[in-house]
C-alpha cells in the first residue's frame, strides 16, 4: 500500500463514484494507472465500492444491533449461517461481552421479534442475544482516515 493507493481509497471514501481521471489528477499519475490500481485494490478484498442507504427511507422501520453470544467452538459456522440471512447486513467476530456483532435491517416489530426469536435464538451453538434497535442514525458513512493509518504504520513498524 503506497501514496497512490491510499490517495485512490481517500477518494473513493469521499465519493464513491469519483471518476478514475479525477483520481489520477489528485494522485498526479496516468488514468491507466489508477484503473490498474483500484482492479488491484478490488480484486485483493481490499476495497468494495457499494451505496450506503438509509435503511428507513427504503421503508425498513426496524433496524437493529443484534450482539449473539456462541458457545465455545461454534463462532464461525453461526457467524457464517447468520450471514446468508438476507436481512444481516454486517456480522463481526468481538472479542467482548458479544461474539458476534450483527445489524439487521427488518421491515416492522413483528419481522424483527421472528428473525431474533424464530431465527436466531433458535440456531445451534447461539447461546443468548441482546438486540439494540436503531432510532435513529447520525451517520451513515464507512469512512476512515487512510492516511492516518499509513503515519499509525510508519511510527509502529513492529505492528
Amino acid at each position: 500500500m503506497d501514496d497512490i493507493d491510499r490517495t485512490i481509497l481517500t477518494e473513493l471514501q469521499e465519493d464513491g463514484r469519483a471518476s478514475f481521471t479525477d483520481i489520477a489528477r489528485k494522485a498526479g499519475v496516468s488514468e491507466t494507472t489508477i484503473r490498474s490500481r483500484h482492479r488491484h485494490l478490488t480484486e485483493s478484498g481490499v476495497v468494495q465500492t457499494v451505496g450506503v442507504v438509509d435503511p428507513y427511507a427504503l421503508g425498513y422501520l426496524a433496524p437493529a444491533i443484534v450482539g449473539v453470544e456462541v458457545a465455545p467452538g461454534h463462532g464461525d459456522r453461526v457467524a457464517r449461517a447468520i450471514g446468508a440471512l438476507p436481512e444481516v447486513s454486517y456480522v463481526v467476530m468481538t472479542l467482548g461481552k458479544f461474539d458476534l456483532i450483527i445489524e439487521v435491517f427488518c421491515r416492522d416489530l413483528p419481522h424483527l421479534t421472528q428473525l431474533v426469536t424464530g431465527t436466531l435464538q433458535l440456531m445451534p451453538g447461539v447461546v443468548r442475544t441482546e438486540t439494540l434497535m436503531i432510532a435513529r442514525s447520525y451517520k451513515l458513512a464507512y469512512r476512515w482516515n487512510v492516511a492516518l493509518l499509513a503515519e499509525k504504520a510508519e511510527e509502529h513498524p513492529e505492528v
